[in-house]
């Protein structure tokens, strides 16, 4: 169970700090943010004050609020400069200059954003506890920097250096994380190796299989670690491109995926070369096919494999005659961990990654199917 939270806690700090710094708008980086992180912690409301002088200025509010400048009382301006970080109270009456709804009970969460002013996050129930709020910090702290690069376009040189810095440290965070989650994993394989290879004539059959079950579980957490460190580092601009033909990712994608008999796969023979990073490329086909590989459950299978020319973009599709897929999953199918059947092969994470690569190259993804007919999906990725 822990660690699974820590799993989905590093998930969400990247899902957070992916949001934060795609744009020098204000309004916008709060918008892809905060309703982010209102809808991840189940929160009623946040709002930000934005220092200035003696003053504060309501800059944004969820929901929209009471859009005013704030001359605050010398007992509410000592509190707030009080506050070093964060800091998390019951709601009373003395905080009411401070909000930009209408509250009568609940809990406040106020975070200190350096050099440009405060975040209030409202709940109406104890759901938030300082351990979170320590957890958010360092995208707390990323999402203040970026809104005081809005506010100074024209110093912004140094503030991108320390986006890029702090995107750079939760990277590490990850990868530290994730190796110490491995570590005791790849202990506990090779102790269920050892009591195998010594006590193995000594157990009888269901001790057997409970050491087995234990190691699929251990390879299927490794997968699982693995895939979340892919889907960390999507979108990161650090790896090479150049000139791709897609043919030759086709077929190295169909050599390296195990395709049974009674699969048949056809595909075009003239894709183009687009401007792409070879290894994330096969990812995204990898994944697309092999689950129209996985899913299919006719006894003559097809899988048809394509793309047209658009104006700005290439429109790529992958069909299959399987199992097709109910409307209503179309859109939780590219969340992470959302798995329509809970395979033993399957992380969940397939598609989140696909989602975002595409994304990574300008395009978008998106699915037609029909339950007992088939599966369609179309993703485009832009000609530059």
């Amino acid at each position: 169970m822990n660690t699974g939270n820590q799993i989905l806690d590093i998930l969400r700090l990247y899902e957070y700090s992916m949001s934060i710094g795609k744009s020098l708008s204000y309004h916008e980086n709060c918008d892809q943010f905060l309703k982010l992180l209102l809808k991840r912690r189940d929160l009623n409301a946040c709002w930000v004050l934005r220092q200035h002088k003696n003053r504060y200025i309501n800059e944004y509010s969820i929901p929209l609020g009471n859009q005013r400048q704030y001359s605050l009382s010398q007992e509410l301006l000592k509190f707030l400069n009080g506050i070093e970080d964060y800091t998390l109270l019951e709601y009373t009456s003395k905080l009411n200059e401070l909000t930009t709804i209408d509250i009568n009970a609940g809990y406040i969460a106020i975070y200190r954003l350096k050099d440009h002013g405060f975040l209030f996050l409202y709940s109406k129930e104890d759901n938030i506890n300082t351990r979170d709020l320590s957890k958010l910090l360092p995208v707390i702290e990323k999402f203040a920097i970026t809104l005081k690069a809005c506010r100074a376009y024209a110093n912004q040189k140094t503030l991108l250096y320390r986006l890029e810095e702090r995107n750079t440290e939760l990277n590490n965070y990850a990868h530290v994380v994730s190796h110490d989650l491995k570590s005791p994993l790849r202990n506990i394989d090779a102790l269920t190796t050892w009591l195998k290879e010594d006590h193995g004539d000594g157990l009888d059959k269901g001790a057997t299989e409970y050491i087995n079950l234990i190691s699929d579980n251990i390879s299927k957490m490794e997968d699982l670690i693995s895939g979340i460190l892919e889907y960390s580092t999507v979108g990161v601009k650090d790896y090479k491109t150049t000139l791709i033909d897609i043919n030759r990712i086709m077929t190295d994608v169909l050599n390296f995926l195990y395709i049974p008999e009674h699969i048949t796969i056809k595909v075009q023979d003239d894709f183009p070369e687009i401007l792409g990073d070879t290894h994330r490329l096969k990812q995204l086909f990898q994944n697309l096919i092999g689950n129209a590989i996985k899913y299919n459950d006719k006894e003559q299978g097809l899988i048809e494999v394509g793309y047209k020319t658009l104006d700005t973009t290439y429109e790529f599709f992958v069909k299959d005659n399987g199992k097709g897929i109910e409307e209503k999953y179309f859109k939780k199918i590219f969340n992470v961990f959302q798995k329509l059947e809970n395979t033993k092969d399957s992380s969940g994470i397939g598609l989140s990654i696909v989602e975002k690569i595409v994304s990574a190259y300008g395009g978008r993804i998106w699915l037609t199917s029909e339950v007992g007919v088939g599966t369609t999906f179309y993703f485009t990725i832009s000609k530059e």
